[in-house]
């Protein structure tokens, strides 16, 4: 099956590439393009529905899809020395429920092999920056590519389809030895359209955001899934061995 999108998605990652320290809070407004937007579109559940709506308490890495059946195109590898060495408490693997996602995730790099190439496909990026992954400090965003084999799957559903799906993220435990610690999230919202850093400045702490692009243009519009933090239990899965591979 071909790729559906073949956009980058690269909101601030120009900004770890060139310059550290770039937009290091969520008032700041940077414009992920030059175009004239339609205006930004927010989906949320009802105020009525809570996790009794919630479709699965956890997220089937094997759904039955024509992705888990079919072997990925290869691409050229990542250079290995350009990898950012996950510490304890770092994201190492994003689930969504209701569409096949199931990727590790990584640091960005601090230095890039050139900003076209990034970010990668068959893993996902987190900005250590805006948060940590502990369910209550600040916001932990993670993205990727809208291509088939990386978040392209948030693409297949509507936005009212996404809504009760549950995002899983797998962490690194704090000690040697231990096993992964699994943070839960209820999908609550979905935003279409987002163009700059403003369109999201008032989500609020203890959630997980997921970032995709909207369009074929690396520089197009945004798509956000925003899910509240819901708990942490211990991971059944082994830690994830990333393999990014640079997108053509």
């Amino acid at each position: 099956m071909p790729f559906r999108h073949i956009g980058s998605t690269i909101l601030l990652a120009t900004s770890f590439i060139l310059a550290a320290g770039a937009l290091v809070t969520w008032g700041i407004d940077q414009q992920i393009g030059p175009w004239a937007p339609d205006g930004v579109v927010v989906v949320t559940e009802e105020p009525s529905t809570g996790p009794s709506g919630s479709p699965t308490p956890e997220a089937d890495p094997s759904d039955p899809s024509e992705r888990s059946r079919t072997t990925p195109p290869p691409l050229p590898p990542v250079d290995p020395s350009l990898l950012v060495p996950s510490i304890a408490g770092d994201p190492v693997r994003v689930l969504v429920s209701g569409v096949w996602i199931n990727l590790p995730v990584v640091r960005p790099p601090l230095e890039g092999d050139g900003a076209p190439r990034f970010p990668w496909c068959r893993v996902a990026e987190w900005m250590p920056s805006k948060g940590r992954a502990d369910g209550k400090t600040g916001i932990l965003f993670i993205y990727a590519h809208s291509r088939y084999w990386e978040f392209g799957g948030l693409l297949d559903k509507t936005p009212k389809q996404m809504l009760g799906q549950i995002i899983e993220v797998d962490v690194l435990p704090k000690e040697t030895g231990q096993k992964l610690l699994r943070l839960r999230y209820r999908v609550t919202e979905v935003r279409q359209h987002i163009t700059s850093w403003a369109d999201i400045s008032d989500v609020p702490k203890g959630r997980v955001v997921l970032q995709t692009s909207e369009t074929d243009r690396s520089d197009g519009t945004k798509m956000v899934v925003i899910g509240k933090y819901v708990d942490t239990t211990v991971s059944t899965r082994p830690m994830p061995v990333a393999t990014p591979q640079i997108c053509e």
